[in-house]
């Protein structure tokens, strides 16, 4: 794993699980903090000790008006015993025992515990005790209260100090959260931009590549264009120089008849070439989707004669025969692109067979396929060379000198782009068979022509 992918991977994570941290800290210090405020057994243990005392002052003020009240006397001290009992007893003892003060306390009620009007009736010289005893007990309860609320007071600036402590804590912990807060998300808009960043860079990247494929590919347009023309075109020029040298040759003047027939035949190959640029630009264009075969419902029959007719009036010394299995032969086709993969097939197995030898051109049906099969009698092929001849540049054994390579990939191209195909195979008989294949029409389209 690399440092980068590290840092936005982990480093954020981490970051985000502190900043967790620090807030559920800050929430738990504010939970402590808000229990640590309460000052209730505090408060409360001053209300019981300043409740008995206030108890035993109204003892002594009942026992100084109306000593000989029996019954208010009872009752008074029933309610200074009961609030004894509450200090002496339980948490508020314990608390006394924090203050120091418990057996201070402790000797302080004894007096008064053992002047207890519900025992005996007491004289008047014990009531004048008891009303001493609750005026000393009023006393060193007063030095016990005033002992608790300096204990109080302690303990709320104590208890203060903590919480401004824990508040400063809180406040450094949710600060370092927002912090952090801001900062993770700081980072996801960072990454965000990052990544739009990115996918901008990748589009542009995609779109120049795109660019770039079809520049390459009008490159290899062109340059298979050249390749084209320098195979395609060399056979009719070399005829027209023939019959222009023919023409301007010093010596006797040629007769009409062979004027007439010299500039047919420049006528002718003049037309040939004039195919041969139509048929190059058109597979640029259909390279590139800026056209499409013209296919129709065509009768081949006618078209191919009329091309074995013109190839063998060019090539007068060769024999060219055509058999043809039905009279009609409709397929869905372009017919222009049939003659010129036709004439590359034709010329090619022309150029490939001995001198003096026939080329045969058959036309039948196969199923619901136009099959127009070219035979040579060449040098054959096997099957590896049968699977290569159709690319660019290919030329198979005993090839003779001259050309490129190019006919037989023109040948395919143009079949391929009115839904057909070329298959090659060797000849049983010796040579080659050269199948051009086309798809044929519809029925119901057939049945109207």
């Amino acid at each position: 794993m690399t440092l980068g992918t590290l840092w936005r991977t982990f480093v954020p994570l981490v970051l985000l699980l502190v900043c967790i941290g620090a807030l559920i800290f800050g929430y738990l210090r504010l939970r402590a903090t808000e229990k640590a405020m309460g000052f209730d057994g505090v408060t409360n243990m001053v209300w019981v000790i300043s409740q008995t005392q206030v108890e035993a002052l109204k003892m002594r003020a009942v026992l100084a008006e109306d000593p000989d009240d029996e019954g208010q006397i009872g009752l008074q001290y029933d309610l200074l015993r009961s609030r004894i009992d509450m200090l002496t007893e339980g948490p508020q003892f314990r608390f006394l025992q924090a203050l120091e003060m418990a057996e201070t306390v402790k000797a302080a009620v004894q007096p008064a515990i053992r002047l207890d009007p519900a025992l005996r009736p007491l004289s008047a010289a014990e009531k004048a005790e008891l009303g001493q005893e609750a005026t000393t007990l009023a006393r060193t309860l007063n030095r016990t209260a005033n002992a608790a609320m300096v204990m109080e007071w302690e303990l709320l600036t104590t208890q203060l100090t903590r919480y401004r402590t824990a508040m400063a804590q809180v406040n450094y912990s949710i600060g370092l959260g927002v912090v952090l807060a801001i900062y993770l998300g700081w980072r996801i808009l960072a990454d965000r931009r990052a990544r739009l960043e990115a996918d901008l860079f990748r589009r542009q990247s995609m779109r120049l590549e795109e660019d770039l494929d079809h520049e390459r590919a009008m490159v290899s347009h062109w340059r298979d264009f050249a390749a084209v023309v320098s195979h395609q075109f060399r056979t009719p020029l070399a005829v027209i120089d023939s019959a222009a040298q023919r023409l301007y040759r010093r010596g006797q003047p040629a007769s009409d008849e062979v004027l007439q027939a010299k500039q047919g035949t420049i006528r002718e190959m003049v037309a040939s070439l004039d195919q041969l640029v139509d048929a190059a630009l058109l597979i640029g264009r259909m390279d590139h989707k800026m056209d499409l075969p013209q296919q129709a419902v065509q009768d081949l029959a006618p078209v191919v004669r009329n091309m074995v007719k013109k190839l063998q009036s060019r090539y007068r010394d060769r024999e060219i025969t055509l058999s043809l299995e039905e009279e009609r032969f409709v397929a869905w086709c372009d017919a222009n692109l049939v003659q010129h993969s036709l004439i590359n097939l034709i010329d090619n197995a022309i150029k490939y067979s001995p001198p003096f030898e026939p080329v045969e051109v058959r036309m039948q049906r196969q199923g619901n396929q136009v099959v127009c099969t070219v035979a040579d009698r060449g040098p054959g092929m096997t099957d590896a060379e049968a699977e290569r001849l159709f690319q660019r540049f290919q030329r198979g054994a005993g090839a003779p000198t001259g050309g490129t390579g190019i006919g037989l990939w023109l040948a395919q191209r143009l079949a391929e782009l009115q839904g057909g195909r070329i298959e090659a195979r060797p000849r049983p008989e010796g040579g080659a068979l050269f199948s051009l294949i086309l798809p044929e029409a519809p029925q119901d389209v057939e049945s109207k022509i």
